[in-house]
């Protein structure tokens, strides 16, 4: 009784990992066709950059823009076509590419006098105004000057991160309802099946643990690829079990309200994403008496 009620919750995890990925790797997917990371980092550069005309009557209020993705280190991390623009970008890097555009790319070592006389040097405009902002509380230091730079550009990212997410969360909310009403993702049949059918328990275990094994030792923000593991064809065949309208008998006005619900369960458990169910699998896996807990070593004293 004990180890079916272990195997079930520990393959029922493991059904929702195998959903939260496919929702997160459609979402990849998506994104990567509109291009929407290049998109939004664009537009927050453009944010910071534009109202800088090239000179004091010039129109061209967005020249320090096109000076910026023009700049050799930019056109360095684009793509073969000018189309494609840098999908991200690091602070270091927008500052120095920056300061070398105010200063007009003066050679040799550039100390807090070059900076500050190239931004002057600059007609009024926004970029001038932000910039003069930032250095002032610099003490004359260039590396500081530099910093501030870069803080300025990383407050700016803080934010277009929280709207990056809004816009993916949304997105995955619309992925994951699809996904649920196409492929029948009832929570409540599901549990109710992965206690009833050991056959299946087992196949689920046996692809668990092939996942759990592939699983990165860390799984978060600063793991992000172990979010975007592929599901493999053997997964998805193992899937066509507990999911699917093939072998779902037809429902009674009675039952379709408990279809809703478990539709609506599964919507908010898939919605999670998948470094949560990542979590949740491998601490979960070293509890279950079901799988083999991986060897640990002791290094040896020196």
């Amino acid at each position: 009784m004990e180890t079916t009620l272990i195997e079930s919750v520990f393959t029922w995890f493991f059904v929702y990992l195998l959903m939260a990925l496919i929702c997160t790797n459609v979402n990849e997917w998506i994104a990567g066709i509109f291009r929407t990371r290049e998109t939004t980092l664009k537009g927050a550069i453009v944010q910071l950059l534009n109202q800088q005309p090239e000179t004091q009557d010039s129109r061209n209020l967005d020249w320090f823009v096109q000076q910026f993705y023009a700049h050799p280190i930019i056109t360095g991390m684009s793509g073969p076509r000018k189309t494609e623009l840098p999908a991200y970008l690091s602070a270091r890097t927008f500052s120095t590419v920056v300061m070398d555009i105010a200063i007009q790319q003066k050679p040799g070592i550039i100390t807090f006098t070059d900076i500050e006389a190239g931004i002057n040097n600059l007609p009024a405009g926004d970029v001038k105004t932000a910039l003069l902002a930032v250095i002032r509380i610099s003490n004359n230091n260039p590396l500081q000057a530099q910093k501030n730079i870069e803080a300025w550009f990383n407050d700016t990212m803080d934010r277009v991160s929280s709207w990056y997410k809004r816009a993916a969360q949304m997105r995955t909310v619309i992925i994951a309802t699809f996904l649920v009403l196409g492929a029948n993702v009832d929570m409540l049949q599901i549990t109710r099946l992965l206690w009833v059918a050991p056959t299946l328990r087992a196949e689920l275990l046996e692809q668990a643990k092939s996942r759990a094994a592939q699983a990165p030792a860390q799984v978060g923000d600063n793991n992000p690829s172990a979010a975007n593991m592929p599901v493999t064809q053997d997964e998805l065949d193992v899937l066509g079990s507990p999911l699917g309208w093939s072998h779902q008998p037809p429902a009674s006005k009675g039952q379709w309200a408990d279809h809703i619900l478990g539709w609506m369960l599964s919507l908010v458990l898939i919605c999670l994403l998948a470094p949560l169910w990542f979590e949740l699998l491998k601490k979960f896996m070293r509890i279950s008496p079901a799988t083999d807990a991986p060897e640990e070593t002791t290094p040896s004293a020196a």
